[in-house]
């Protein structure tokens, strides 16, 4: 007789969440502001300045929402490897997918993964891509803002992958990046 109405009580939960629910998607771009940090101390590394866009998708109830972007970003460093400072610019397609509480009914506190898989890479103009693993994995920190229409988001994406493909290698390399979104909600 308990689990009966254990079960009867999750479902009315289940429904009156979401009758709550709201489901919403649009499209997003922004800047980047990426470093991939290495423990080689023989890599310099600086800040490059790139680009990301992509899709965004978020089911949001009350107080909490979840959201998932598919983006396709431009992340990596200016690296100097012994020759003066390059760029190496890594493209990834990434899904983050971030929990997000909401505070102020515009204002969330974000986190979640980030999985990436690798599409190309060049320092400067030579093929990059055997030289890094295939895929990536970071974790998201941040804020957003979602006024009617408009949205707007503040993350730090932290590397915990390390995407050197070189085994043989004493050394990781993690990517690290900054990024400024600006997004319209297409269905509210």
């Amino acid at each position: 007789m308990k689990k009966i109405y254990a079960i009867a009580i999750a479902l009315v939960l289940a429904g009156s969440l979401s009758a709550q629910a709201q489901l919403k998607f649009g499209v997003l771009g922004g800047a980047n502001f990426s470093k991939i940090n290495s423990t080689n101390p023989d890599v310099l590394a600086q800040n490059l300045t790139a680009w990301h866009a992509g899709l965004m998708t978020e089911i949001r109830f009350p107080l909490i929402g979840i959201e998932i972007d598919a983006i396709y970003t431009q992340n990596g460093s200016k690296v100097d490897l012994g020759q003066g400072f390059q760029d190496l610019k890594n493209t990834y397609i990434a899904l983050p997918v971030v929990a997000k509480v909401y505070m102020l009914k515009v204002l969330s506190l974000q986190v979640g993964p980030q999985f990436s898989w690798l599409t190309s890479s060049k320092l400067d103009a030579q093929d990059f891509k055997d030289q890094l693993t295939s895929n990536d994995l970071q974790i998201v920190f941040g804020a957003g803002v979602d006024l009617s229409m408009l949205h707007a988001s503040l993350r730090y994406h932290l590397g915990v992958k390390d995407i050197n493909a070189n085994t043989a290698a004493n050394f990781d390399l993690k990517n690290n990046a900054v990024m400024l979104t600006v997004g319209i909600w297409l269905k509210k």
